[in-house]
């Protein structure tokens, strides 16, 4: 069935999921766009450990048009109840993107919740403590994923995880990441110290340098807000603190690069993905 009106109750809450955190919190479901990102979440779930797809929405002419790149093998594996085409204008008029590429799989959320018993005592995890650019997630998602370290917790609030910028930078990492979210601070490192996890505060001065710090056994590196970096609260609730050592006239890095050094030393020696 061709649908091609914008009042539509499908196209509707496919468009509120798309623009509305709240929408997407209510149903617990959020939206993949573009060609390869929907590729990437259809070809994993009939692995069982990837997304669980509710919906996907495709325009015909798009595939037709894009037949090497257009996942219509993969499409053609969904329930036909699951299955729906939409007129280009609606693909463009619900779009995220500057120009759309056709299609869109609406798909449940992947989070985990933060307790004891999913927290593994040797494990390596990165705490981000109130990131906020959409970008910075992204990129911090798809470095974990290829360092394989044991998970990511987000809290402080940090920008939503199934927000459209997030989900198009790291959609082929989702599944593979392990990503918790607690907003209580407090209860992160409650539940890290309980697994005798150490954790390292990440700042820019004053902090062990991160080439001699000892990341053996369980160790948790927490990255603070783009912008303030870490509270003095949160740095004092860390066992440690750790620095990059940097040349020249830079006292800084960007979030994502900083947490993508870290993490690398983080896992040396250990085996990469």
């Amino acid at each position: 069935m061709l649908i091609s009106g914008k009042d539509n109750p499908r196209i509707k809450l496919l468009s509120k999921l798309l623009s509305s955190k709240k929408a997407r919190n209510e149903t617990e479901q959020f939206v993949i766009e573009g060609i390869r990102g929907c590729r990437d979440a259809l070809a994993s779930c009939k692995t069982g450990s990837g997304f669980v797809v509710d919906a996907v929405y495709y325009v015909p002419e798009a595939a037709e048009a894009q037949k090497e790149q257009f996942p219509a093998d993969l499409i053609g594996r969904i329930e036909e109840s699951k299955r729906f085409e939409i007129t280009r204008e609606l693909a463009e008029r619900i779009s995220d993107a500057e120009t759309s590429q056709g299609i869109f799989v609406v798909a449940r959320k992947l989070d985990k919740e933060l307790t004891p018993d999913a927290v593994k005592a040797e494990g390596k995890y990165l705490v981000l403590d109130g990131l906020q650019d959409p970008g910075n997630l992204g990129t911090v998602i798809r470095t974990a994923d290829a360092v394989g370290i044991s998970g990511i917790i987000l809290t402080g609030n940090c920008v939503e995880l199934y927000n459209p910028k997030v989900v198009r930078s790291a959609v082929g990492s989702l599944p593979r990441v392990e990503i918790f979210i607690e907003n209580d601070r407090a209860r992160v490192f409650e539940i890290l110290a309980g697994k005798g996890i150490r954790t390292a505060a990440a700042v820019v001065s004053g902090g062990e340098d991160i080439i001699g710090f000892d990341f053996s056994g369980g160790c948790a590196v927490v990255i603070g807000n783009e912008g303030r970096g870490l509270s003095e609260e949160t740095v004092g609730m860390c066992s440690d603190r750790i620095t990059i050592r940097m040349h020249g006239n830079i006292d800084s890095l960007n979030a994502a690069t900083a947490a993508a050094v870290i993490l690398w030393e983080m896992t040396r020696g250990e085996a990469h993905g």
